[in-house]
């Protein structure tokens, strides 16, 4: 769920953010899997964050570092409820990409804010590449939305809201205690200011900014 908070709004104000200031979070004891990773995001101009256990890795992985999460569940110190807090935690904020054991098939889930991909070892590099650069075009996605997010004024985020919810200008106006006039007013400076297309445009936008009932700060 957005809400406006996050560190990087100050941190990162005002410049644009590329791919080249991806972090991927590699949580890995495989010496092998990590030498591998590290060559080959390097070589994508990322960069690479190892962390050989769990509780290494969770004070470290920032919420707003823009990238994704990569995670051994092959790991000596990672149960199968370690697995899942992992995930739980760091999905609402960038993609994570599991490395399951042997066997299976690959799959992506879609629970989250973010995707979680399963992905069986032995893993193709290449094609975990491609999940990786996927990841943090994602993320750059969201950063780009929450940052035209922010320019909207309080009650343009409650306008937004409605409106992504399907209410009509007049359901609206009842509801805020404004004019229809106003909230079309409200409604334009909306599509405007967060790059909408269409309506289905802004309601896509809405969803993958998690904005629901309760959600405008």
């Amino acid at each position: 769920m957005y809400t406006g908070n996050h560190g990087h709004a100050t941190t990162h104000k005002g410049q644009k953010r590329s791919p080249e200031d991806a972090i991927v979070f590699i949580l890995s004891d495989d010496d092998n899997i990590s030498s591998a990773l590290n060559a080959d995001i390097c070589l994508q101009g990322w960069r690479p964050h190892f962390y050989k256990s769990r509780t290494e890795l969770l004070p470290c992985a920032e919420a707003d570092v823009l990238g994704c999460v990569v995670l051994d569940a092959r790991l000596s110190d990672l149960t199968a409820s370690h697995l899942t807090h992992l995930i739980c935690s760091h999905a609402i904020r960038c993609p994570v990409i599991v490395l399951t054991g042997h066997g299976g098939q690959a799959m992506t889930v879609n629970a989250t804010k973010f995707h979680v991909t399963f992905i069986p070892q032995p893993f193709d590099l290449n094609a975990l590449t491609e999940k990786i650069r996927a990841a943090i075009q994602a993320t750059m996605e969201i950063g780009r939305l929450e940052g035209n997010y922010r320019t909207l004024t309080p009650r343009e985020r409650e306008v937004m809201k409605f409106v992504a919810e399907g209410l009509l200008n007049k359901q609206v106006a009842f509801k805020l205690n404004i004019s229809e006039i106003t909230v079309k007013a409200h409604r334009g400076q909306v599509m405007r200011k967060m790059n909408a297309r269409t309506l289905p445009h802004l309601v896509n936008m809405a969803a993958k900014l998690d904005i629901g009932v309760g959600s405008v700060h």
